[in-house]
This record gives structure tokens, C-alpha cells and sequence, in this order.
């Protein structure tokens, strides 16, 4: 199994609950209705083809799928037509998708909304970490604290079967996350089996707001602060200024910053992050399609000249690497860890008429010398290899046994993939990133 297939396994088992956020950098805003206009007019033959095709569809189409039955034989059964709507939706998905653009997609209103909540943090619902494979029960990794799911005694390995009565057991994990969300003070009815239980039992929970926490932070030995950044989502620079605030109030020294496995987010955010760190003006940047640049410049307060090494590896990326790359061109930390992922460029949401949008790539970025780090990454100043499966981070609100699942997890899969006495190795020297960031900030503090 691949280091790439290997995160996605144990992402797909902490971060179920929101939707999964690629490396990216966003920048969210409204459409230019007088640009679109002139593009409509201009390309009415071609739109009315598109049109045209979608009504011979409706009126002709006859479409059949060939399945197996018990036997083995093959069968026959009609396919309905897909309506009006989803027939014009995957006109612009084929249209975004001719970019061959990783990044670019068509976002639905129903996609759009997740987004958003996935960039705020917060969403709807009842707390908790799942895990779920088609055609198996959603399995509860962890109730967050004080969430909706705590508060009625739901349990790790507890096995969700159905969702308001409907059976979930063919549905992906997106479509049963979707069943538990909802408004604000609604209930939901679960169908729960539970090991040391003969029978099934249904509980009913009441959605709240439910709030990630990305930021991380505490206090090492010798007043080294710690902070930890799992994404760029809305609202982290404050969070994480007060963090350092924080630390700073408790007679900090020093600081690690953790942006490893951190696949990036908002450029606003990361922005407001450098801005903490730096004086100089310039954070990043953008060079757009007819030629025109935009600088970015600091945002929030200079907390001060304390020491800072920041942490990155093959998983820091775009908004990760913005700040790297501006604490790196103004010698403001030392950088310790692996290369980064080295993505230079900037997507744009750009909202469509019939509320739905699509997600463009609008801007490469570069760092304050002009340095372009897409396809490259970004070097770290000490160079130190480690297990990326070891760096992944749940949300600062997991609870103790979600921890503790998590390490079990990434356990198992490394004795599948390495075998047991690698594995062992591996484990047993933990994380070396992190040691050696703590040895080399005791060498800036004078501490031998």
C-alpha cells in the first residue's frame, strides 16, 4: 500500500463528520455577472447545442444496465433519466472537469454548503468521529467532548445500522454524515448495535453547532511553547494569536509551530498567521492570467522575537507553505522536517447564479523573494525523515480514547504494510521531527 493510500485510510477513520479538505489555498468571492454576461452572448451557438442536447435526451433516451444475478446470468433493467437539472449540472462538471485540473471542480449547493462549513470549522449535527465503508454500519471512532452523541452515552465501536429508519449499510460515509447532519435543535433516530448486546437499540440525539478545534497548543519543558495547526480554516489566526498569547503570559521562551500534514486552506488566514511572526510587510504574492500582481501584506500584531522552528513535511501544503516560505526568505524561523508538498497555486469559489458554484484555479503565488515553489516544495533548513502516518493530528476536541484509537490505527497499518518488527522500530522511536525541533530550540535558549 502506498504512503498516500496509508493517509487516506486513517483520515478517512479521524476526520469523517467533515468533509476531508484538499491541499489548497482559497480565496471566496462573488461572481462578475457583466464578464459571465458577455461570455453568454457571445457563445449562445454553442450553450443552445448543449441545450439541445439535453432535450433530445429527455425525449429519446432509453437506457439499460447489465447486472448478475445469484447465478451468475446476466440481466437487464431500465436506468431512469437523469432530470433537466442534473443532466445541465453534469454539463458544468464536464466543462470544469476538460481542465484537467486537480483542483478546479463544480461545487452543488449541497457541495458549496460543505464547504463552507468545512472552512469555518463548524457545522450541524451530533459530534462525533465515524468511520464507514459502503455496505458496512457506520462505526463511532470517538463522541467529541460535550457533544450531542456524549450526552446520550454513545460509545467508541459503537455500530450505527440506520439513520432515521433507513437502512445505511449501501450509503458511503458522505452520504450517511449527511443523514446525521441537519438544523440546529432537530433529533435524529439511530439504530445502534452494541458489543455485549444481544438486541439492537435506538437512540435519539438533538443536532447542535458543533466545533472543530484546529488549534493545538501547550507548554513543553524548559517554557518551549507548542502550537499545532491541523488546516487554514476561518478564524485560526486569531486563534492561534491568542494561543501564543497565551503560552507568552505563562513565560514562554520559545516556540514550535506544527504545520505537518496541514494541507492548507484559506490564504486570509495565512496571511494573518505570518503576520505574528514577521515584520516585514510583504507575506506573499499573486501573479493572475493577464499579468497582474497583488501583494498580500501583514495583517495582525508582531508578537515579538522569541525563537521559532516550524515544522513541515510532505503533507504541508499552499497555505502551509505560504507561511513557511515567508518565514524562510526573512530568516524568521529555521525549518525542520521534510520538503513540502509544493503547491504554488490559488483557487478561487466563485459563486454561480443558481446557487451552486465552481471552485477555480485563478493565481499562481509567490513568496516575498519571489521565489515560485509549485511542483518543488519548499527545503527545510534541518532535514530530518520520519513515518508521515505518526504526524497525523485529530481535532484539539477528540477525547483521550479517540487518541488512543488513532495510535492503534496507524499501528495496525503499519505491521500490514511494513511487518511487526519495522513497525516496532518505527514506533518505538516516535516522533523524531518533534525531538529534534525540542533539541535544537534548547540550543537557541542556551540550554545544554
Amino acid at each position: 500500500m502506498k504512503k498516500s493510500k496509508l493517509l487516506q485510510a486513517v483520515l478517512g477513520v479521524i476526520l469523517a463528520g467533515a468533509p476531508l479538505f484538499a491541499a489548497t489555498t482559497v480565496i471566496k468571492s462573488a461572481v462578475n455577472d457583466k464578464n459571465v454576461s458577455a461570455g453568454y452572448s457571445k457563445d449562445s451557438i454553442e450553450l443552445n447545442r448543449i441545450v439541445d442536447v439535453i432535450n433530445i435526451i429527455e425525449t429519446n433516451f432509453v437506457g439499460t444496465k447489465t447486472n448478475k444475478n445469484d447465478k451468475g446470468e446476466k440481466t437487464a433493467e431500465n436506468v431512469a433519466t437523469p432530470s433537466k437539472e442534473e443532466l445541465y449540472k453534469g454539463a458544468v462538471e464536464g466543462v470544469v472537469r476538460k481542465l484537467d485540473d486537480p483542483y478546479s471542480e463544480y461545487l452543488s449547493t449541497e457541495d458549496l454548503k460543505d464547504f463552507t462549513e468545512d472552512m469555518d470549522g463548524e457545522y450541524t449535527g451530533v459530534g462525533m468521529s465515524v468511520s464507514k465503508k459502503k455496505g458496512e454500519p457506520l462505526e463511532v471512532v470517538s463522541p467529541f467532548i460535550g457533544s450531542p452523541a456524549e450526552k446520550v452515552g454513545m460509545r467508541i465501536k459503537d455500530k450505527i445500522t440506520k439513520v432515521d429508519g433507513k437502512d445505511i449499510l449501501p450509503l458511503t460515509a458522505t452520504e450517511t454524515v449527511k443523514l446525521l447532519k441537519g438544523k440546529e435543535n432537530t433529533k435524529v433516530e439511530v439504530e445502534v448495535v452494541r458489543e455485549g448486546r444481544k438486541e439492537p437499540f435506538k437512540v435519539t440525539m438533538t443536532r447542535a453547532k458543533i466545533k472543530l478545534e484546529m488549534v493545538e497548543s501547550k507548554m513543553l519543558e524548559n517554557k518551549i511553547g507548542y502550537v499545532s495547526l491541523l488546516r487554514f480554516g476561518n478564524n485560526v489566526g486569531t486563534e492561534v494569536e491568542k494561543a501564543i498569547k497565551d503560552l507568552k503570559a505563562k513565560g514562554m521562551r520559545g516556540l514550535i509551530f506544527d504545520l505537518r500534514s496541514n494541507p492548507g486552506g484559506s490564504l486570509q488566514e495565512a496571511q494573518d498567521i505570518t503576520s505574528l511572526f514577521v515584520k516585514d510587510n510583504l507575506i506573499v504574492y499573486l501573479k493572475y492570467k493577464d499579468g497582474r500582481r497583488k501583494d498580500y501584506n501583514r495583517t495582525l500584531p508582531y508578537l515579538g522575537d522569541f525563537p521559532l522552528i516550524v515544522l513541515t513535511n510532505e503533507g504541508s501544503a499552499s497555505a502551509s507553505e505560504i507561511v513557511t516560505g515567508a518565514l524562510k526568505d526573512y530568516k524568521r524561523a529555521t525549518i525542520i522536517g521534510e520538503n513540502t508538498f509544493g503547491k504554488g497555486i490559488v483557487q478561487q469559489v466563485i459563486p454561480l447564479k443558481t446557487n451552486d458554484a465552481i471552485k477555480l484555479t485563478i493565481a499562481q503565488y509567490f513568496t516575498p523573494k519571489g521565489n515560485y515553489i509549485h511542483g518543488k516544495g519548499i527545503a527545510p533548513d534541518i532535514k530530518v525523515d520520519m513515518e508521515e502516518l505518526l504526524t497525523l493530528k485529530g481535532y484539539a476536541n477528540d477525547s483521550e480514547q479517540a487518541i488512543k484509537n488513532r495510535q492503534k490505527e496507524i499501528e495496525d497499518i503499519l505491521i500490514k504494510d511494513k511487518g511487526a518488527e519495522e513497525a516496532k522500530k518505527i514506533i518505538a522511536a516516535g516522533d523524531v521531527q518533534m525531538k529534534r525541533a525540542i533539541q535544537e530550540m534548547n540550543k537557541k535558549l542556551g540550554i545544554k
